[in-house]
């Protein structure tokens, strides 16, 4: 946690020096990130935060340098499933099994650039496009599971062992790059205040390792969709 909050200071302290600029803005933004793919099928979203600044180029083209911080903690207890295939009286047959006391995390933190290209330009409002790149700390955590999985195999309330589950926790961290492209909407009725929405694909360059043992599959690129809204200020 404390080297994250260090490169926001970091950041904050070279924003000021910066500050003494013309058309110089500086914000922060709440942003809902909603894992899709694979990644998915482990985590439910969590809001994080970003701060960012950035000083128009020309009429067209602005480029921001921003800090985000988030952390996922719920996991998507409708896909935490196991499933097992046992003889019963003669017939193989598939059973499905809830984990409910899975407990995952996933925290990600990290600075990048972001250009913006204006679309579309009227009295207090605007709209933009944005491609962004950096590079997030990032820490995934699984915790142990137990577990004795029973069926009762003749349907008489006698229950059947037929797997037990012994997994040990995983822990994965790294540096990796991360891309994001999307639209902003910008709201300027209170100058020098802007009030911006946005939504945006987000993609960590990482790789999260399966556990087959809870059919738990291989995540190959940490995909998100963002949605922020913030206020900026413009100097």
């Amino acid at each position: 946690m404390k080297k994250y909050f260090i490169a926001a200071i970091v950041l904050l302290f070279n924003l000021t020096l910066i500050a003494q600029e013309n058309n110089f803005f500086v914000g922060a933004s709440s942003v809902y990130n909603i894992p899709v793919g694979m990644m998915s099928k482990r985590m439910q979203g969590n809001i994080g935060v970003m701060l960012f600044a950035g000083k128009p180029l020309s009429t067209d083209w602005t480029w921001i340098g921003k800090f985000e911080y988030f952390k996922l903690t719920d996991v998507n207890k409708d896909e935490m499933k196991k499933f097992v295939k046992s003889d019963v009286l003669g017939d193989l047959k598939t059973f499905e099994f809830q984990l409910p006391k899975m407990k995952m995390e996933f925290t990600a933190a990290g600075l990048s650039a972001e250009a913006k290209y204006n679309l579309l330009r009227a009295d207090g409002f605007n709209c933009d496009v944005n491609f962004g790149f950096g590079f997030y700390f990032w820490e995934y955590f699984r915790d142990s599971y137990k577990d004795s999985l029973t069926i009762d195999s003749s349907g008489t309330g006698n229950f059947v062992l037929i797997e037990t589950l012994d997994v040990p926790s995983l822990r994965q961290k790294d540096w990796s790059g991360t891309l994001n492209f999307g639209t902003d909407l910008n709201f300027n009725f209170f100058h020098p205040l802007t009030f911006i929405l946005s939504a945006n694909y987000k993609l960590i360059i990482a790789e999260l390792w399966p556990t087959l043992a809870l059919n738990l599959e291989n995540v190959s690129g940490i995909q998100f969709i963002e949605l922020r809204a913030g206020l900026k200020y413009e100097f």
